[in-house]
C-alpha cells in the first residue's frame, strides 16, 4: 500500500516538476523573444536616423555651401569624395580590430557622436571669412567620414538585430522604414526651419543641425541595446600573422566559400548606377518638365517613398538566396531598360512615373545586397565584412561626388542629361553578368541568438 502511495506521489511529483520546466521554458522563450524584438526595434531606429542624414547632406549641406558660402562646386565635391574614399580604405582596418578586440559599440557610439555634433554645431560656427568658410568644408569632411564610420559598425550588428529570422528581409524592413521615415523627418525639419515656424530661420544650416539632432537621437538604443553586440564569449580566434595578412586570409575563404568578389563586383556596378542616376535625376527633372522646385521636391520624395515600398515587398518575401539571386538579375535588368526609357521620355506625366519606377526597382536591390553580404564572412568577423561592403559603396559614392559638379554642367544643353541617365543604365549593364557569377552557397536565416 505504502510502496504504491509512494508511486504516485512519484509520479506527481514529476509531472509538477516537468510542468514547472514547461512554464520555466516559455517564460525564457518570452522574454528572449521580447528582447530580440528590442533589438531589432532599436536597430531599425538607427537606420532612420542614418538615412535622415543621408538625405539632409545633398538636400542642406551642399546648397549651404556653395549656394550660401560660395565654396566651388569642384572644390566641395572633391572634399566630399575624399571623406568617402578615407574611409573607405581605413574602414576594412577599423572592422576587423574592432571584431578582434569586441569594441565594435564603442566605435560606433564614438562615431556617431563625434558626426552628430560636428554636423550639428557647423550652421553656429563663424562662416563670413574666406578662412573661417574652409575651416567648415574641414569640418563638414571629418563628420562626413565619422557619420559613415559609424554605418559601417551599425550594418555590422545585423546578424544580432535578426536573431533568427531571414536576414534580406530583416535588412529590407530596416531600409524600408529608413526610406519612408527619412523622408517624413526630412520634411519635418523643413517645416520647422520655414518661416511660419521660426522667423526669418528658412536655413539650410539649421535644417541640418536639427537633422544632426534626428540622427544623434536615433543611435542613442542602438548603443544601449547590448544584445546587438559583441560578447565576451564571441572574440575570434586570432589568425596569425599582420593585420594585412590577417584579411586578405579572410577575403579569400569569403571568396571562395561565397563568391563575395563577385557579388561586391556586381554591387559596384549597381551602386554606381543608382547613385549616379539620383545626382542626375534632379537636374533631369528641372531640365524636361518645367515643374517649380516643389513639385520636383514632392516628386523626388514619391521616388524614395516607392523604394521604401518596393524594400517593404522584398521583406514579406522572406527570399531564399536563389530567390535574391533571381531579384539581382530581373532587377537590374528592368532598372537599365527603365534608365533607357527616361533618357528618351519627353512627357512630364511619363517622366514622373518612370521616376518612381526608378525607385520601386532600387529599393529591393539596396536592400537586398546589404542583408546577403552579412552572410559572407562570420559572425566574429562582421565589422571587416562591412568594412568591406562600405569601402565599395563609398568608393562608388566619391565617384559620384567628383562627377556631380560635372552633372551640374550638363545643365547648359538641352536634354543633355539624358546621356547621363543612359550612361547610368549602361553601367547597370555591367552589373548583371557579374551578379550572374554570383553563385550563392549560404542560409539567409541565422542562428537564433
Amino acid at each position: 500500500m505504502h510502496d504504491r502511495k509512494d508511486i504516485e506521489a512519484s509520479v506527481l511529483a514529476s509531472a509538477w516538476e516537468a510542468s514547472e520546466a514547461k512554464a520555466t521554458d516559455r517564460t525564457r522563450n518570452v522574454a528572449e523573444r521580447r528582447s530580440r524584438s528590442r533589438n531589432r526595434a532599436a536597430w531599425y531606429t538607427a537606420d532612420l536616423g542614418y538615412m535622415a542624414v543621408e538625405f539632409a547632406i545633398p538636400l542642406y549641406l551642399t546648397p549651404w555651401m556653395v549656394t550660401q558660402l560660395g565654396v566651388p562646386a569642384t572644390i566641395f565635391g572633391l572634399a566630399s569624395a575624399i571623406s568617402s574614399w578615407a574611409v573607405a580604405l581605413s574602414g576594412p582596418y577599423i572592422g576587423v580590430r574592432a571584431d578582434e578586440r569586441l569594441t565594435r559599440r564603442r566605435w560606433y557610439g564614438g562615431s556617431a557622436f563625434v558626426a552628430a555634433i560636428l554636423l550639428g554645431i557647423l550652421y553656429f560656427l563663424p562662416h563670413t571669412t574666406t578662412g573661417a568658410i574652409a575651416g567648415l568644408v574641414i569640418i563638414a569632411v571629418v563628420a562626413n567620414y565619422f557619420f559613415q564610420l559609424a554605418g559601417f559598425i551599425y550594418n555590422a550588428s545585423m546578424l544580432e538585430a535578426a536573431g533568427g529570422a531571414n536576414i534580406v528581409s530583416v535588412s529590407s524592413i530596416g531600409m524600408g522604414i529608413a526610406y519612408i521615415g527619412g523622408v517624413a523627418g526630412i520634411l519635418v525639419i523643413k517645416l520647422l526651419v520655414s518661416n511660419t515656424v521660426l522667423h526669418g530661420g528658412n536655413s539650410d544650416g539649421i535644417a541640418l543641425s536639427l537633422a544632426a539632432l534626428l540622427f544623434l537621437l536615433s543611435v542613442v538604443p542602438g548603443v544601449l541595446a547590448k544584445g546587438l553586440w559583441q560578447s565576451t564569449d564571441q572574440r575570434p580566434q586570432k589568425r596569425e600573422g599582420r593585420l594585412l595578412r590577417r584579411m586578405l586570409a579572410l577575403w579569400r575563404q569569403a571568396s571562395r566559400e561565397h563568391d563575395a568578389g563577385w557579388l561586391l563586383a556586381g554591387y559596384f556596378a549597381m551602386n554606381s548606377a543608382i547613385m549616379g542616376f539620383t545626382l542626375y535625376l534632379p537636374l533631369h527633372l528641372q531640365l524636361t518638365t518645367g515643374f517649380s522646385s516643389t513639385a520636383r521636391t514632392l516628386i523626388l520624395g514619391a521616388a524614395v517613398l516607392s523604394a521604401g515600398v518596393g524594400a517593404g515587398f522584398t521583406a514579406l518575401l522572406k527570399p531564399s538566396l536563389s530567390t535574391v539571386r533571381t531579384i539581382f538579375l530581373i532587377g537590374l535588368s528592368l532598372w537599365t531598360l527603365n534608365a533607357f526609357a527616361l533618357g528618351l521620355a519627353t512627357r512630364p506625366t511619363l517622366i514622373v512615373t518612370l521616376s518612381c519606377v526608378h525607385g520601386l526597382l532600387s529599393g529591393p536591390l539596396i536592400s537586398s545586397v546589404r542583408g546577403v553580404f552579412a552572410k559572407t564572412f562570420g559572425a566574429e568577423y562582421q565589422a571587416l565584412a562591412f568594412g568591406l561592403f562600405g569601402a565599395t559603396s563609398r568608393f562608388s559614392l566619391g565617384l559620384g561626388a567628383v562627377l556631380w559638379p560635372l552633372a551640374s554642367v550638363a545643365m547648359h544643353g538641352p536634354r543633355s542629361t539624358s546621356v547621363g541617365l543612359a550612361a547610368m543604365g549602361v553601367v547597370a549593364a555591367i552589373g548583371i553578368p557579374l551578379m550572374w557569377k554570383w553563385n550563392p552557397r549560404a542560409e539567409l536565416r541565422t542562428a537564433a541568438s
